[in-house]
């Protein structure tokens, strides 16, 4: 039977914790995710933002972020802007304009939003809703800016 000295124990068990303090670390980082819209300077009230990390919950009411985004407050120009921080990885946006400021995307009896709206990459419909591998974007350590274009479908 081997029998291991102290000092050896001790350095397996510092070297664990360091793996386990990193590991830990990297889920803690964050990006940020500048979002500017255009087509909305003239708008008045609030745009709305939901974030998706997969294509199980795109579209969805299960989303990773919901942000309101008050226009007068964000505007800046022709672009309204904000910013998202969240975890590294892959993320997918919608966007809607509130134009009757009830908070909700109202849509037609077969689902066709009456309000603008519009998603990461531009993604546009064709046949049904854009798919989620149209609208997929990677963040990484580095800030990245979704230039989005708003309208109405």
């Amino acid at each position: 039977m081997k029998c291991w000295s102290l000092s050896v124990v001790r350095t397996c068990v510092c070297l664990l914790l360091g793996v386990a303090s990193q590991l830990a670390l990297a889920d803690e980082l964050t990006g940020i995710v500048t979002v500017e819209i255009s087509g909305l300077q003239d708008a008045q009230g609030n745009v709305y933002i939901a974030v998706y990390d997969s294509d199980d919950t795109w579209l969805g009411d299960e989303v990773v972020l919901r942000k309101k985004v008050p226009i007068a407050d964000a505007l800046d120009g022709e672009l309204v802007r904000t910013e998202l921080q969240l975890p590294l990885g892959e993320y997918a946006l919608s966007v809607f304009y509130d134009r009757d400021d009830d908070g909700e995307l109202d849509t037609n009896f077969i689902g066709i939003p009456k309000e603008p709206v519009a998603l990461s990459n531009n993604a546009t419909a064709s046949f049904g809703p854009p798919s989620y591998e149209d609208a997929v974007f990677v963040l990484g350590a580095q800030p990245i800016i979704q230039s989005i274009i708003m309208r109405d479908i």
